[in-house]
C-alpha cells in the first residue's frame, strides 16, 4: 500500500506541475461582490502554496478511502429514525422496572444537549452506538467523504449532528435564471459564528473523542483532532494540513471582507473567535517536522521518507538516501527505487545521475541473483533494465546474466533480448567466456591438496564443463563465431 500511495503522490504532484495556473488573483476576480466559495476557489487557483497543501490533503484522503474500502475496519452503523431509542424506551416505561440509582443517573429529556445540560448519561447501548457512529463519521471525513458523513448522521436519526458538520461549508450563491427571483444560497452565512460554537464542542472533554476530532478539524482546532490520529503519520499530516488550509482561508476571507458579500459575522464575533482560535501558520517543512515530533518515537518508513522528500521537492535528498537504502533495503523497496529513478529521469528531475545508476545496477543484480536453476523466463525484462545503466556497466552486468544461464534452451532468448535492448551482447559474451576461463585457472591454482582424487576430478569436471558451455554464447552471435572457434582451439592447446 505504501508503494502505491507514493506513486499516487508523484502523479498528483507532476499533474499539478504541468497544469497551467493563473498567477494573479486580479485576473480571476472580475466582480466587486463575490461569494465566499467563489473567492476561495480563486485563491486555490492563484496561490501555489495553498494549492499544494490541498493537493496533499486530497491525496491523503484518497489513499485513506482506498485503504478503508480494502480493509473495512470500522463497525457498521445501523440505521434508525429515532436517536437513542433504548433511552427513549426506558423513559417511556418509567421507573417501575429499574432501580432508583439507575433511573437517577439517566437523562430525563431526549434533546441532544440533555447529557451535558443535566450531567447525566444515556442508555449504555445507545452510548455504544453513539461511539460507533462518531468513529465512523470521523473515518468518512478522513477519507474525504463529507457528504457520506452527513448522510450517516441522518440515517442514524441524528440530523442535528449532520447540521453541525455542515456549518463548515462556505457561503455560495446558486445560479438563477431570473435576476429578480429570490437568491438561493448554499453553505453557511454565519460561518464564523458556527466556528466559535464548534470550538466549544471541540474543547469539551466530555464529548466523544472522534466527534471532537471531526468538529475540530473542520473548525481549525488541531489539538482536539490529534488524539484520534493515534500517532499515525498519514492521519497526523492530514490533520495538520487541514488546519493550515483553514487558517489561510480564514485570513484570506478577512483580508477581502469588502469583496465578500453577505459576510454577516459581527466584529464582536470575529474578535471573540480570533481570541480563542489562534493558529500559527507553518510552512510545509515545519508541518512535516511537527508531525515527526508527534509520532510517539515511531520511525518513518522508507516510503514515508521518500514521500516527504517528494512533497518538498527534495529530489537530491532522495538520491542521497538511496545510497543507504540500496545496502539495507528490502528487495521490493529496491525495485521501487529503480522505477522511481527511471520516472524521475523521464520527468527531467535526476540531479545525481551517478547515484541513479547505482540504484539501477543494484536492481539488475537483484534480478540476476534471483534466477533459479540456470534459466530465465523473461530475459527482455533484465535486458531493458540493464540498458538503462552506462554502457561499460551494461557489458559487465549482461555478462553476469550469461554466467547464470546454464540451460541452452534459454540462451538464444537472452542474446535476442540483449540485441533488442541495444546492449553490446558480443562484448558481454566474450567477458562471460573470459570469466569462465579465469575461474578454471583459479581453480587449478588453488587446488586443496587434502582433497581426495575423486573430489578433485569432480571439481575439474565442473569447471571445464562451464568453460565449454560458455563458448555457446559466441556461437549464437553471427559475427562472433570465428572468435568462438579461436578460443576453443586455444583452450584445447
Amino acid at each position: 500500500a505504501e508503494e502505491a500511495n507514493t506513486w499516487k503522490l508523484l502523479h498528483c504532484l507532476y499533474s499539478d506541475s504541468i497544469t497551467e495556473h493563473i498567477q494573479s488573483l486580479e485576473n480571476i476576480i472580475k466582480e466587486t461582490t463575490l461569494s465566499q466559495h467563489t473567492l476561495v476557489s480563486a485563491l486555490f487557483r492563484s496561490d501555489s502554496e495553498v494549492r499544494l497543501l490541498q493537493l496533499l490533503v486530497d491525496w491523503l484522503e484518497a489513499t485513506a478511502a482506498y485503504q478503508e474500502e480494502a480493509t473495512k475496519t470500522t463497525a457498521p452503523v445501523i440505521g434508525n429514525n429515532v436517536h437513542w431509542s433504548n433511552t427513549l424506551h426506558q423513559l417511556l416505561i418509567g421507573n417501575s422496572l429499574f432501580n432508583k440509582e439507575s433511573s437517577n443517573s439517566m437523562v430525563t429529556c431526549m434533546d441532544p444537549d440533555a447529557p451535558n445540560r443535566q450531567q447525566k448519561t444515556i442508555h449504555s447501548d445507545d452510548q455504544k452506538d453513539d461511539n460507533d457512529l462518531c468513529k465512523r463519521i470521523f473515518t468518512e471525513v478522513r477519507c474525504g467523504k463529507f457528504k457520506q458523513a452527513v448522510s450517516l448522521c441522518l440515517s442514524a436519526g441524528q440530523a442535528w449532528r449532520g447540521a453541525v458538520l455542515q456549518g463548515w461549508m462556505l457561503l455560495h450563491y446558486l445560479p438563477r435564471e431570473d435576476i429578480n427571483s429570490p437568491l438561493d444560497i448554499s453553505g453557511n452565512p454565519s460561518r464564523d459564528l458556527w466556528k466559535w460554537c464548534a470550538l466549544g464542542i471541540a474543547n469539551n472533554l466530555s464529548e466523544n473523542m472522534h466527534y471532537r476530532a471531526t468538529v475540530g478539524v473542520l473548525s481549525g482546532n488541531l489539538q482536539s483532532t490529534l488524539p484520534a490520529c493515534q500517532g499515525n503519520w498519514e492521519d497526523l499530516l492530514w490533520a495538520h494540513l487541514k488546519v493550515q488550509i483553514e487558517s489561510r482561508v480564514d485570513r484570506f476571507l478577512r483580508e477581502h471582507h469588502i469583496t465578500v458579500d453577505a459576510n454577516t459575522a459581527t466584529p464582536d464575533v470575529l474578535e471573540l473567535l480570533q481570541s480563542e482560535l489562534q493558529i500559527e501558520e507553518l510552512s510545509l517543512q515545519q508541518v512535516l517536522n511537527a508531525v515527526k515530533a508527534l509520532m510517539d518515537s515511531k520511525r518513518e518508513s522508507s516510503y514515508q521518507t521518500c514521500q516527504r522528500h517528494l512533497m518538498l521537492g527534495h529530489i537530491r535528498a532522495i538520491m542521497q538516501d538511496s545510497l543507504e537504502w540500496i545496502d539495507v533495503g528490502e528487495e521490493r523497496f529496491i525495485r521501487f527505487l529503480a522505477h522511481l529513478v527511471l520516472v524521475l529521469r523521464l520527468m527531467g528531475k535526476d540531479p545525481q545521475h551517478d547515484i541513479g545508476d547505482k540504484v539501477l545496477e543494484k536492481y539488475v543484480t537483484q534480478l540476476i541473483d534471483n534466477l533459479i536453476d540456470g534459466s530465465v523466463e523473461c530475459p527482455e525484462l533484465i535486458a531493458y533494465y540493464t540498458s538503462t545503466v552506462p554502457v561499460t556497466r551494461q557489458i559487465t552486468l549482461y555478462a553476469d546474466l550469461m554466467d547464470h544461464i546454464h540451460k541452452s534452451e534459454y540462451r538464444d532468448g537472452v542474446v535476442k533480448a540483449g540485441v533488442s535492448a541495444g546492449i553490446d551482447v558480443a562484448a558481454s559474451a566474450r567477458m562471460a567466456v573470459k570469466k569462465a576461463i579465469s575461474d578454471i585457472q583459479q581453480g587449478y591454482g588453488n587446488l586443496d591438496m587434502t582433497f581426495n582424487q575423486t573430489t578433485a576430478v569432480e571439481k575439474d569436471k565442473t569447471l571445464i564443463t562451464k568453460v565449454i558451455a560458455s563458448l555457446e554464447w559466441l556461437s549464437l552471435i553471427s559475427n562472433q563465431i570465428e572468435e568462438g572457434l579461436w578460443l576453443s582451439n586455444a583452450m584445447i592447446r
